[in-house]
C-alpha cells in the first residue's frame, strides 16, 4: 500500500507536481508603504489645487490625459492627490501640460519669499531660491545670501564678499552642466547677467511697495534697482558694437579661408 503524505503544517502540495509552496508570514506580509518626501507632498497638492482652479474633475483630466498619451485612471488620479500614489515624470509631465502650467509649479509648494522649503528631508533653501533653483536660474543654495541682494557679477571691483563670491562660482559650476551650450552662452554675457541682476532688485523693490519696510530702506532699494537697470542700460548701448565686431571677426576668417583655398 502506498504511503500517503500528509503536507506540513503551514504548508502545502500541488495536485500536479508535488511542489511545496511555503505559505509562510513573509510572503503574506504586505508591501511597506511608499516613502513620500517633501516634493510627492507638494506634487499630491498641487495636482489638486490646479486641477480645480481649472475647473476639472478627476473624470475630465483622465480624459484630458488619455487625449496627449499618457492615460492615468480617474482613481488613480484621486491616489495621487491623497499621496497614495507616486508620480512617474512621463506622468509629472503630461499633467503638467494637460493642466497649462510648469512642472516646476507641480514641484514645489506654492510659497514665496524667506518661507523655508524642503527639497529632501535633510535639504532646506528659502523658497526664492528653490523657484530660481527649478527655473535654471541658479543654484539650490542660500550660501549664505539671498540672491535678490545680488545686484553685480563676479567682475565687479567692488565685490569683495567672499560669501558672494563663492555664490558666484557655484552658480558658474550649476549652469556649466544645467544649461544647453548655447544657452550657457547667452546667459554668461554681461548684458544677461545685468538682466538678472535688474530682475532681483526690482522684484525685491515690488515687494517692499506692500510690506513693511521703511522709507529709508525702499528708497535705499529704490536706488539700487535704479542702478541695475543703468547697468542694463549701458550695457544694451554696447550690443551693436560688439555685433558689429563679431561680423568683421567673422568676414575676415571667411576671407582667409577663401584665400587659402585659391
Amino acid at each position: 500500500m502506498a504511503e500517503t503524505k500528509v503536507a506540513p503544517q503551514g504548508e502545502k502540495w500541488t495536485s500536479m507536481r508535488h511542489t511545496l509552496l511555503f505559505m509562510t508570514d513573509e510572503k503574506r506580509r504586505p508591501r511597506p508603504a511608499a516613502q513620500y518626501g517633501p516634493i510627492a507632498k507638494a506634487v499630491a497638492e498641487n495636482v489638486e489645487r490646479i486641477r480645480k482652479a481649472r475647473g476639472m474633475t478627476i473624470y475630465s483630466l483622465s480624459g484630458e490625459l488619455d487625449k496627449v498619451g499618457r492615460p492615468i485612471a480617474p482613481s488613480a488620479i484621486a491616489k495621487i492627490e491623497r499621496q497614495q500614489r507616486q508620480v512617474p515624470v512621463d506622468d509629472l509631465v503630461a499633467l503638467a501640460v494637460v493642466l497649462n502650467t510648469s512642472p516646476a509649479a507641480l514641484l514645489l509648494p506654492s510659497v514665496w519669499g524667506d518661507v523655508p522649503v524642503e527639497l529632501t528631508s535633510e535639504r532646506q533653501v528659502a523658497a526664492r531660491t528653490a523657484w530660481r533653483w527649478i527655473r535654471g536660474l541658479s543654484p539650490a543654495s542660500d550660501y549664505g545670501v539671498i540672491p535678490s541682494e545680488i545686484v553685480v557679477g563676479p567682475d565687479d571691483d567692488s565685490w569683495e564678499d567672499e560669501l558672494d563670491r563663492k555664490y558666484w562660482q557655484m552658480r558658474q559650476d550649476y549652469d556649466a552642466v544645467t544649461l544647453p551650450p548655447e544657452l550657457r552662452r547667452v546667459r554668461q554675457h554681461p548684458a544677461s547677467r545685468d538682466v538678472d541682476a535688474a530682475n532681483l532688485q526690482v522684484e525685491r523693490l515690488v515687494r517692499m511697495v506692500g510690506g513693511k519696510a521703511g522709507d529709508e530702506a525702499f528708497e535705499d532699494q529704490l536706488s539700487r534697482a535704479r542702478s541695475a537697470v543703468d547697468r542694463l542700460a549701458t550695457e544694451l548701448e554696447r550690443l551693436p558694437e560688439e555685433r558689429e565686431r563679431i561680423k568683421a571677426d567673422r568676414a575676415r576668417r571667411q576671407a582667409q579661408a577663401e584665400g587659402s583655398d585659391g
